[in-house]
């Protein structure tokens, strides 16, 4: 047979160069060897014979096939070599004008084959590199096997065609179609569509890998992704990295092969082929799925996996670390990516699983000596292909893994329950005597004026009444040599201890409580569904702004000069804050929220408190005072100072009830609920320990695995490591819905979350309805304990036998004051007259302080109608 080759695009029937009998995959296309000359084809309209112009044909196919020209079948004219997206897509074909009507419609047919082999080839030459990422680079691998088999397949055409005299058309087109026309027509729809949207991709996001230049597509990207999470989770999810891919790979190269599956639904010959090649094309992006689930590493050269690793500052890399503020740190390190997310990984909460799988396994490894996980000796099944049925659930179980190993590192290596009795004991004054303590020593300050006080010798009085050593600080050791060990379970216990310093913050307690609230929550959801991207982050930035006019106005605090000691929000007290430091890693758990919801409930506590030692303050005066207790007195000043203290019991009766609804109704009932919970999940993990057939002898591997850093090694007291053979063999327990539930960080989380809410809730303070009627409450009792403080005087000047006995003792505070019977009426009635007024406004404000309770116990929180209880049976009269 005879290869032809064009010499130049033009007419359809020019000079060509003749090749003499050469293989077809063979031909030599841009040199002409020596002893070939040129000859001119016959002109098809000289050609009468349909057996001859088939012939014809079918050599010049058996060049088209392989993308290149005959003598009757050209290039069209829209083919440009020289344009990357003419190479991509193809060469178009026009056939001679001449050509036989029969045979021209079944070679229109089959010259898009030779424009599908030529597209693929040119996308395995333009793509297949490492700026394309794996899963292309597999895709071309696989396009590469193709296009030999497709190559041979020719061969195979070209000896039938040289040796067997029936050979035609019809039978080519069937060969054609039956061994490659599906699997060649598939791979040209995935090329052409990843050039398509890579190219795309180049013009909106530029050159860099990454590089988002489209600010409002971004941003639109972003209420997308907002609206999704809503939708799902009814959270938002800031995790997530809106940033758009510059060019298609990765997880879009595997959309496109998922789109198409769909699209071939019905054709099981092309939904085999699209499996086949989906799994094959997938098996990098396995990997690094693989990578990530079972050793927290992320294998992505190329920026193409669903986890992205963001590049953080490393200049303190350490001191970030051991900072408190670390979940920010842990918070953006990594983050899943919205753009080119398959169907697998489609749903919210498995991206988030995913997540946090990798980055556990990762803190799991900062706070131990093991860099490798092979060494803990687990029989782990990786994920095979994406497509499998049990893709999910093996995402699941590596989940339940990480949050094993994290829950381990948490309760043995740093006794949580130990950690969340410190903060019981600290911040919600569980152990109140050294609260009582400090009360004592630095009453005198606390009523004071904030800006009228020492705070350095407030710190210092606390930290005497709690024993804390400000200069011993919990921090992060590097791991003692071999044979040295330490017993640092005071370390463990009192890690509240080291970390905590009291200070007087400039905005107190009620205002804070009311910058909170006054954050008003709105349909997030319809404000992203309604109003436009560019509206809606303008409404979201003065929503920002107001809300730090708000902090700097409520920072204003009033100065000495306007301080008035009738009001509880002008104490020191009001102000005082607890700042307590949670080292790394149990800040990830224990929060910078979590936090300030205890400071919030410490404050309110401590001015609780503080209220209830002024009140007993007052008690012993009014009853034990020389003064309030001479028998002298007019029977009307004896029932004046009766009417005084009954007036002071219903206070002291109001604080109690007070107090012990807060200490005992709401935080110790909630405290329990949370600590059945812990010690379920602990006595759990012990109970899965003892229950494994016990060992005496362990493999090096094996043997002190669990090296912490801070030495935490030590804590267990039956093994120097809790990470033995019997513990690592937990695969039935993950398989339990018990261990999915019991061991998962992020429930303990949310019961933390749910028991700090409760009590928040429960004592009034995210009600701004109810706190101001508090502090009305508040602030009646000490106006009138502090009027109290100040009768003495008062009452040796309605009776001249005291008057004349202090006058004598103190004759400068005495001197000029007159004691005739109508000056000591008059004094008298301005007693009875305050007094009256007290009662009045102090019945008043427990009328509307129940009032309000009792409107939102019934509407809102009836944990409020404990309260109500209490109060009506102890002020039925009200």
């Amino acid at each position: 047979m005879a290869s032809f080759i064009s010499s130049h695009p033009g007419d359809n029937e020019v000079d060509l160069v003749v090749l003499t009998e050469p293989k077809v995959i063979q031909s030599c296309i841009n040199k002409i060897p020596k002893g070939y000359s040129k000859i001119r084809p016959q002109a098809l309209s000289e050609l009468n014979d349909l057996r001859v112009q088939q012939g014809l044909i079918m050599q010049d196919l058996l060049f088209v096939l392989l993308g290149y020209e005959g003598f009757y079948i050209r290039y069209s004219e829209r083919y440009n070599p020289n344009s990357l997206d003419s190479l991509i897509k193809g060469p178009d074909y026009k056939t001679a004008k001449h050509l036989d009507v029969s045979l021209k419609s079944i070679t229109k047919k089959l010259v898009h084959f030779g424009k599908y082999y030529s597209a693929l080839n040119s996308f395995v030459e333009h793509y297949c590199s490492q700026s394309s990422g794996k899963v292309v680079q597999r895709l071309c691998t696989e396009i590469s096997q193709f296009i030999v088999q497709y190559q041979q397949l020719i061969i195979q055409i070209e000896e039938e065609f040289k040796h067997n005299s029936s050979f035609n058309l019809n039978i080519l087109e069937n060969i054609l179609n039956q061994e490659i026309s599906v699997k060649i027509h598939l791979l040209y729809e995935i090329i052409t569509s990843i050039h398509d949207d890579s190219q795309t991709r180049f013009k909106l996001y530029g050159a860099n890998n990454n590089i988002n230049n489209d600010r409002e597509a971004y941003f639109k990207n972003f209420i997308r992704n907002i609206q999704n999470d809503l939708r799902e989770t009814g959270n938002i999810d800031l995790t997530t990295d809106q940033q758009n891919f510059n060019q298609c790979k990765g997880g879009l190269v595997l959309q496109i092969i998922q789109q198409l599956t769909h699209t071939y639904h019905g054709d099981q010959v092309s939904m085999t082929f699209l499996s086949k090649l989906f799994d094959a094309v997938s098996i990098d992006y396995v990997q690094m799925l693989n990578n990530w689930l079972i050793n927290g590493d992320i294998d992505d050269p190329y920026d193409e996996f669903l986890i992205k690793e963001n590049k953080l500052s490393t200049a303190n890399r350490f001191q970030d670390i051991i900072h408190t503020r670390t979940e920010k740190y842990w918070d953006e390190l990594y983050g899943t990516r919205t753009d080119g997310l398959i169907e697998q990984f489609s749903s919210k909460e498995i991206q988030l699983k995913i997540l946090a799988t990798g980055k556990y396994l990762n803190i799991f490894k900062l706070c131990t000596d093991i860099n490798n996980f092979e060494q803990l000796g687990e029989d782990l099944i990786p994920i095979e292909k994406l497509t499998s049925r049990n893709t999910e659930l093996k995402i699941l179980e590596f989940y339940d893994r990480a949050n094993w190993l994290l829950m381990k590192l948490y309760y043995d290596g740093y006794g949580f329950c130990s950690i969340i009795d410190s903060f019981q004991k600290t911040l919600l004054l569980n152990e109140s005597y050294h609260m009582d303590n400090f009360l004592s020593n630095s009453f005198n300050d606390l009523r004071r004026n904030k800006h009228s006080v020492s705070p350095s010798r407030l710190a210092q009085s606390y930290a005497e009444a709690y024993k804390v050593n400000p200069g011993q600080n919990f921090a992060i050791i590097d791991v003692v040599s071999d044979g040295v060990t330490e017993n640092i379970t005071s370390n463990i216990v009192d890690v509240l201890k080291f970390n905590q310093k009291l200070t007087v913050d400039s905005t107190n307690f009620y205002d804070l409580a009311k910058e909170i609230l006054d954050v008003k929550s709105f349909d997030a959801e319809e404000a992203l569904k309604n109003e436009s991207s560019s509206s809606m982050f303008k409404a979201l930035l003065n929503k920002s702004l107001e809300r730090n006019k708000i902090s700097s106005a409520g920072s204003n605090t009033p100065s000495r000069s306007t301080y008035d000691p009738d009001h509880s929000d002008e104490y020191t007290v009001a102000g005082l804050n607890l700042e307590v430091h949670v080292p790394f890693p149990l800040n990830l758990l224990i929060t910078q929220n979590f936090v300030f919801e205890y400071q919030l409930i410490f404050k309110l506590l401590v001015i609780s408190k503080f209220i209830t030692k002024l009140s007993d303050d007052s008690w012993k005066e009014i009853n034990f005072s020389s003064v309030w207790g001479y028998k002298g007195f007019h029977p009307r000043v004896h029932k004046w100072i009766l009417r005084c203290r009954i007036l002071h019991n219903r206070m002291n009766d109001f604080m109690k009830e007070l107090n012990f609804y807060f200490n005992f109704d709401i935080i110790d009932t909630n405290y329990q609920d949370l600590k059945c919970s812990i010690k379920e999940i602990q006595n759990f993990l012990k109970q899965d320990r003892q229950s494994q057939t016990p060992t005496n002898a362990t493999s090096p591997q094996q043997s002190d695995l669990f090296g912490f850093r801070n030495q935490f090694d030590n804590y267990s007291q039956n093994n120097n490591s809790i990470f033995d053979k019997n513990i690592l063999n937990h695969s039935q327990a993950n398989n339990s819905s018990r261990t999915k539930s019991l061991c998962d960080v992020d429930n303990l989380h949310k019961k933390l979350s749910s028991f700090l809410n409760s009590i928040l809730r429960d004592t009034l303070v995210t009600n701004k309805d109810l706190i101001e009627s508090l502090k009305v409450m508040f602030d009646v009792i000490i106006s009138f304990n502090h009027y109290l403080s100040r009768l003495k005087k008062s009452l040796i000047m309605i009776n001249p036998e005291l008057f004349d006995k202090f006058s004598q003792d103190y004759p400068s505070k005495f001197q000029n004051k007159n004691m005739d019977d109508e000056q000591i009426a008059a004094r008298f009635d301005i007693l009875n007259e305050n007094l009256n007024s007290l009662y009045e406004i102090f019945n008043d404000g427990l009328t509307d302080f129940m009032n309000t309770l009792k409107l939102y116990g019934e509407t809102e929180n009836q944990s409020l109608l404990i309260l109500i209880e209490r109060l009506e049976n102890c002020f039925p009269d009200t």
